[in-house]
């Protein structure tokens, strides 16, 4: 049975991300942030998830990120932002998800404020699931009202599975998934981050996306959450 996209507790992606400041003409950014939908290092379970095939593409709207070296994720910096507009990712293709100048440091949250809208597609023909077609799936919905902005400003849900709305919701990663969740952001938005963010340094955020595509019938080709890992 396919799990409805109304069970997600994390939008899946956890992709793409933002720039619109730079450092120096011709320096070097201090953070570089790439994106891979292949598994990390230590394979994350996808067990608990009904899954039928693989994406051949996984896109979302992505406009700014903030860096925090508190676990509650307070006093966040804003270290990039692509405006309203925002700039569509393809995870598939292990984009570059930020590159920017951010102050040499620890950090143990970061936030990311991305579209609920996921546009996919499928690499092969199953059920109700056509290959190269392109899908769209609103995980953040009309009626939920729990998450928060990085600013713990409430995000209210829009759309529905058959016309999805695209909200500006708020990723948080935090090496303290309590102290995140009991400054105010729902469990729901708060992913564990398995080590901080050191800056001057490169990581890539994962999301196994294998056999996350997924067939029911009665139902439209959906997309279930991958394993995230930031790493």
């Amino acid at each position: 049975m396919r799990v409805r996209s109304d069970s997600w507790c994390l939008p899946l992606l956890l992709v793409a991300a933002a720039c619109s400041s730079e450092g120096p003409i011709g320096s070097t950014p201090s953070l570089t942030v790439t994106g891979s939908a292949g598994a990390p290092p230590a394979l994350f379970s996808n067990a608990s998830f009904v899954t039928s095939g693989d994406p051949s593409a996984v896109r979302m709207g992505m406009y700014a990120l903030w860096i925090s070296s508190n676990g509650d994720c307070s006093a966040p910096t804003l270290v990039q932002d692509y405006g309203d507009a925002g700039e569509v990712k393809d995870l598939v293709q292990n984009p570059v998800l930020f590159s920017a100048e951010a102050a040499a440091a620890t950090y143990e949250c970061v936030i990311i404020r991305m579209s609920d809208v996921v546009g996919f597609e499928s690499a092969s023909s199953f059920g109700t699931c056509e290959a190269n077609v392109a899908y769209e799936q609103d995980i953040y919905r009309e009626g939920q009202t729990d998450w928060k902005d990085a600013d713990l400003n409430p995000i209210i849900g829009t759309g529905t599975d058959s016309v999805p709305s695209n909200d500006h919701v708020a990723l948080v990663m935090t090496t303290d998934t309590t102290a995140a969740i009991a400054r105010g952001f729902s469990s729901n938005q708060v992913i564990a981050l398995a080590s901080p963010l050191v800056v001057p340094g490169q990581s890539t955020f994962y999301w196994n996306g294998q056999g996350s595509v997924t067939s029911e019938p009665g139902y439209p080709c959906g997309l279930q959450p991958g394993a995230p890992a930031f790493e």
